[in-house]
């Protein structure tokens, strides 16, 4: 099957599986596909052939953990490998003993009629050094995907009605829900519509509905994180005596790109040639925001930040091309937009914008990007319904980072109103999605044990620190 091809079949809840191996260490595992309708209130037209892969338990059970990475639009069985030979996510390795661990893919991700968009072409930086989605290229593909989709079938709820389908055809009674990012917000409502289904959620970087509306709180997030970036810095004897003005320099760079897009040198990876760039305000705040995701890319701010305001933009161009070719890379962007202009974008108020945009270095240029390109996207808003928060019983861990500018932590302690039976581990200074040893080991015995009730929370909330801060750029990006 091509890799975005969706097919007319003569009937769905076809379920096609194949021995294979999964790792180094070829673990046994099984390798498969399962038909679902495209349109599954209609039940008829085009289908889709959900892929997916189960890493099979050591001693089996009949439990499955199915994890989900986040996105909009990553690819879980992209991480077979890792799961299979121990590597992330870690806790998965351990409770392999008994439990299946099952990836799919949702529609529109990985091998399941991916909604690809190369929205960072490299051999045209100066499209995407101006605009995080540049409007002839969003355009271009959303035409190019819609000749074969109908792009507002791609949500959150209809995703969530094809696992719970799946999960029944693989004849498991419940699952453990475990996702990052994203995948919180796709297990919460998969909680809400399948709550029979669910044995026990991990929530870790909580996105939930109704209460976090994306991108309209990634202003106030990316302020936090840098805020605490710099506090850290100032608290880091090494890191105050290579960057002692880095606050007052993030402030006077910030306003430097108030005044219109900076000129910055990218050496392109493929040609080698350096080239001159306008580089505006807009992906400048959004790309830095991403960098703070990830704790050791945050340890590269305090010096891209100075070389920048000392008028060396050459790292700071490095930066933004590779968060951006990283991002094009791992996540089916079209499907992302189909996910967000449905069940995000629709119900940002201007007051909202107003609200969260005051007092941030981004402001609301990433909100009214996203807006702009939703425009050309064009596809059904969600139901209200959708952003009513998630009621639910089960028992759920939440996982958290102070540091986190995607979903601050706040959200998480929110949604607790709503979740009886669910409890926070907030890891200081982590950022999104931070992996501890501490936290893996909570994960393990929450699933185990099937309750978050007793498990000491505290003890593990200050096991993270932030790894050094750089001086120098070797192995940025390594």
């Amino acid at each position: 099957m091509l890799a975005s091809a969706i097919i007319v079949a003569a009937l769905a809840g076809h379920l096609q599986t194949r021995p294979c191996t999964a790792g180094q260490a070829r673990v046994a595992s099984e390798c498969g596909t399962y038909t679902v309708y495209e349109n599954r209130a209609g039940r008829s037209g085009r289908t889709i052939e959900l892929n997916f892969i189960v890493i099979k338990a050591q001693h089996p059970s009949h439990h499955a953990i199915v994890w989900n990475p986040g996105g909009p639009g990553a690819s879980s069985t992209a991480a077979a490998d890792a799961v299979a030979d121990g590597g992330f996510p870690r806790e998965l390795s351990a409770l392999r003993d008994r439990y299946d661990v099952l990836l799919v893919d949702n529609r529109g991700t990985g091998k399941s009629a991916p909604q690809l968009c190369d929205f960072a072409p490299v051999d045209r930086p100066e499209l995407y050094f101006l605009h995080l989605w540049p409007d002839a290229l969003v355009r271009s593909c959303r035409a190019k995907l819609a000749r074969s989709a109908d792009l507002s079938l791609y949500t959150t709820s209809i995703a969530a009605d094809d696992l719970d389908e799946l999960r029944a055809a693989l004849g498991y009674s419940q699952l453990v829900l475990d996702g990052g990012s994203y995948g919180t917000r796709f297990y919460l409502d998969y909680a809400r519509r399948h709550p029979a289904s669910v044995e026990s959620i991990v929530l870790d970087g909580v996105v939930p509905p109704g209460l976090l509306i994306v991108p309209l709180e990634d202003a106030t997030g990316a302020q936090t994180a840098m805020t605490r970036v710099i506090a850290a810095c100032r608290a880091d004897t090494a890191c105050d005596a290579h960057f002692p003005s880095l606050g007052a320099h993030f402030d006077a760079l910030v306003r430097r790109f108030d005044r219109g897009p900076v000129r910055v040198p990218l050496k392109q990876a493929t040609s080698k040639r350096v080239v001159s760039l306008s580089l505006s305000k807009e992906v400048f705040a959004d790309r830095l925001r991403q960098l703070l995701y990830n704790p050791e890319g945050a340890a590269y701010a305090p010096l891209i930040i100075q070389r920048a305001y000392e008028g060396d933009y050459a790292p700071l161009a490095t930066m933004v091309d590779m968060v951006a070719q990283g991002l094009s890379q791992e996540l089916a962007m079209g499907l992302n937009f189909s996910v967000t202009c449905a069940e995000d974008v629709p119900f940002i108020t201007e007051a909202d914008v107003a609200r969260t945009s005051a007092g941030s270095f981004e402001g609301d240029l990433r909100v009214r990007a996203q807006q702009r390109a939703c425009r050309i996207w064009d596809v059904a808003s969600a139901p209200r319904s959708f952003v009513r928060p998630v009621r639910s019983d089960a028992p759920i861990l939440m996982i958290s980072g102070t540091d986190d500018p995607a979903s601050p932590p706040a959200y998480a302690q929110e949604a607790l109103r709503y979740l009886p039976n669910a409890r926070i581990l907030l890891v200081r200074n982590a950022s999104h999605g931070t992996e501890t040893r501490c936290g893996d080991r909570v994960i393990v015995e929450f699933i185990r044990a099937r309750s978050a009730n007793g498990l000491d929370l505290e003890s593990c909330s200050s096991e993270y620190h932030r790894p050094p801060f750089a001086t120098s750029m070797a192995g940025f990006g390594d």
